[in-house]
């Protein structure tokens, strides 16, 4: 092969490039996997490669559930025993600090352009509206009882809070801080699941064993999935094919068909499993399990147990960092 010799004056051209990959590859990350403990006030990070902890983050009481800004640089922690959210600098895993919220503080949903956020406070049934750039609480409004989880719609205008009290869903428009629709949506919803295309979403309804189907076009019920054992976490595969959830009181988790909506599979997953997050491309699921005191590993084909993690006290939460 023939060589090119650069003139002299292109090589301080070239060196500035060799310098600034190495820049944007230090400002990027290896994937991630946030756990939260209840009992040890805290989140901890592990990779999900090796699973060994990289570090571990002091958060406050009952560390719930742990949600990213869409630009992955800021990490929200729900504290249900402290009535406050910890805001954590992802990137250098440093805690900034803590936003009073309602009672029970349950979870947090970040707008998609990560300017707000909404805390779910299920003992007082309302939200709190916090402003993310100054880490401050701006507005409180009541949407139902057992506000338990949010989701923002994709443009940002709404967000969607189950109310597990009230068995339905509130569409919030968050510009005008109002309710602008109540969901029927089954008893004690919990985790809302909105499908790629945004049409539909599922959501957990563990005091009756089932999921709610709910038309996210026309802000109506449509249909219900039985799902035996108190359905708690639900995600959905990258691809929309199956969803997975966890049956907390069987100690379990189903996979269902998402076109048919049959469960085509169960497996056991710990003692009193919580929360469940999938790996992007889809082969592995992460779910806590608060009894053991551990994370496990299932695979996603056909949930059979492929590691386990020792955690901190009481884990229920987990979410995947990209």
């Amino acid at each position: 092969m023939r060589r090119v010799k650069l003139p002299a004056s292109a090589r301080p051209l070239m060196l500035i490039g060799v310098l600034m990959a190495g820049v944007m590859a230090a400002e990027s990350w290896a994937a991630e996997l946030w756990v939260t403990n209840m009992k040890s006030a805290d989140v901890q990070v592990f990779n999900p490669a090796t699973l060994k902890l990289i570090t571990t983050i002091p958060a406050d009481k009952g560390a719930h559930n742990v949600t990213f800004s869409p630009d992955g640089k800021l990490a929200f922690v729900a504290n249900v025993g402290a009535n406050n959210v910890t805001i954590i600098d992802a990137v250098n895993k440093k805690a900034l600090g803590s936003v009073p919220a309602g009672t029970r503080a349950h979870q947090v949903a970040v707008s998609p352009d990560g300017k707000t956020a909404v805390v779910c406070n299920p003992g007082s049934g309302d939200i709190t509206i916090i402003d993310v750039p100054v880490k401050k609480a701006v507005h409180t409004m009541l949407t139902g009882n057992g506000a338990m989880m949010a989701v923002f719609s994709p443009d940002g205008k709404y967000a969607y809070v189950a109310n597990a009290g009230d068995a339905n869903v509130s569409v919030v428009d968050i510009k005008q801080r109002q309710e602008v629709k109540a969901i029927p949506a089954g008893k004690g919803v919990m985790a809302f699941e909105p499908a790629k295309s945004w049409k539909t979403a599922w959501v957990t309804g563990p005091d009756e064993d089932k999921v709610a189907i709910v038309d996210l076009v026309n802000w109506e019920k449509i249909g219900t999935i039985d799902v035996p054992g108190e359905p708690h976490g639900l995600v959905y595969s990258p691809d929309g094919k199956k969803a997975y959830i966890v049956q907390r009181k069987l100690n379990q988790v189903a996979i269902i068909d998402t076109a048919s909506q049959k469960i085509t599979k169960t497996a056991s997953a710990g003692k009193r499993p919580d929360m469940i997050a999938v790996s992007p491309d889809g082969k592995n699921l992460y779910v806590t399990s608060r009894d053991d005191n551990k994370l496990l590993v299932l695979s996603a084909a056909d949930l059979s147990v492929k590691a386990e993690v020792a955690t901190g006290d009481e884990p229920h939460g987990v979410a995947y960092r990209k």
